[in-house]
């Protein structure tokens, strides 16, 4: 039988231990984690009729059990919103669903909303002048004057609907160079096409690649990258965001069930195969933690795997207007909607996708990878 001097002695060598464990971990960590992605407990019927329903005047959202993960929201969060491809047409009309995503986007009162491309309806050299001032109008007056009243700072990046031709490229830089937002610039001398910013201690950075195959102004977008990521205020930031239109690789096909990549402009020329001096590269050789790629019209979460091991954090953004698209090899298109984003005061990420309607969509149809480039070993795995 244990005397009370014993038991005494022992809980104070317990204490003692517990202590000096806790005192060995690290209190912040300098590298980004991200939730593990899980099952949900929302409907999956959304996934095969998308945008079915697309009321103007969402509810205001609720939150169910998170998509992978338990992390909670607190004052010290960052909550960052994207959006992508809301095509408005060339006579000024969004469909209702885009402007619900932009007043449901608003409700949860983020920090800041990212634009991943195409808020109108360019690269069309029969336009005039006069029209695509015309989109530009109503995008302002129906999308971004609704984020003006609520104070939220919109940071677009180029799609190839928006300044693909040098007429388009123009207007663009006019209306943005009229609109800036005011944010925390670390180097906005290329705004509103490449530029790069901190809120909140994570570093972002807007890509140009709005034009096919390759990034516009290439090498020289390519060397400020460089120095972008590597610089001391991108290494000692919390996370590193970049995001751009055209992605490296499709995940999209024309036709359910087939597997046959819908290509429609990817950026094929700056994939890894080509050599060190390619955006893949650069991405990741320099800790970038997550990377945001619109154009494919279809939402996927997860890493780029490649065959030596290397990993790049990826989300494919679904679109804010029409024509969502299949998930290559799958019957699944996923509905209009945006992505959450919260960096949590323990420097984790959770990834959240809402539909149009603000509500948390279930990812347990969505398949465990898609294959991107069968030939080099190249997975998108969730």
């Amino acid at each position: 039988m244990k005397t009370k001097a014993t038991a005494s002695i022992q809980f104070l060598a317990a204490f003692f231990l517990v202590s000096g464990l806790a005192a060995c971990m690290p209190q912040n960590s300098d590298v980004l984690s991200t939730v593990p992605p899980g099952s949900d407990s929302d409907s999956e019927s959304s996934f095969t009729d998308p945008g079915s329903k697309d009321p103007s005047s969402p509810t205001p959202p609720t939150t169910p059990p998170e998509q992978g993960g338990t992390i909670e929201d607190s004052a010290r969060s960052l909550k960052i919103h994207a959006f992508a491809d809301m095509n408005i047409d060339t006579s000024g009309t969004y469909a209702s669903s885009t402007i619900s995503i932009v007043k449901s986007m608003i409700a949860r009162q983020p920090a800041a909303i990212l634009g991943v491309g195409d808020y109108i309806d360019g690269e069309k050299k029969t336009l005039s002048d006069s029209t695509y001032v015309n989109m530009w109008n109503s995008f302002s007056k129906k999308v971004l004057s609704l984020m003006r009243t609520a104070g939220l700072p919109f940071l677009p990046t180029p799609g190839n609907h928006d300044a693909y031709y040098s007429q388009e490229r123009k207007i663009y830089d006019s209306f943005w160079s009229e609109n800036k937002p005011n944010v925390e610039y670390v180097d906005d001398d290329n705004f509103p096409f490449y530029y790069s910013f901190i809120k909140e201690d994570v570093f972002f950075v807007s890509l140009d690649d709005a034009n096919y195959s390759k990034l516009s102004n290439r090498t020289a977008q390519l060397n400020w990258l460089k120095a972008q990521l590597s610089s001391a205020r991108a290494q000692g930031a919390r996370a590193r965001v970049v995001y751009g239109h055209i992605p490296l690789y499709s995940i999209v096909s024309s036709k359910a069930n087939s597997s046959t990549v819908y290509e429609n402009g990817v950026l094929s020329q700056e994939r890894r195969t080509a050599g060190s001096f390619t955006l893949e590269s650069i991405l990741l050789s320099n800790k970038v933690d997550l990377v945001i790629f619109g154009h494919s019209h279809g939402f996927y979460s997860g890493h780029y795997t490649y065959a030596d091991g290397k990993k790049l954090q990826v989300v494919s953004m679904p679109c804010a207007g029409s024509a969502p698209r299949y998930l290559v090899g799958t019957n699944i298109r996923t509905p209009q909607g945006y992505v959450e984003l919260v960096f949590s005061e323990t420097n984790q990420l959770s990834i959240r996708y809402y539909n149009s309607s603000g509500t948390l969509q279930s990812l347990s149809s969505l398949p465990a990878s898609l294959t991107l480039d069968a030939k080099n070993g190249v997975r998108y795995v969730r």
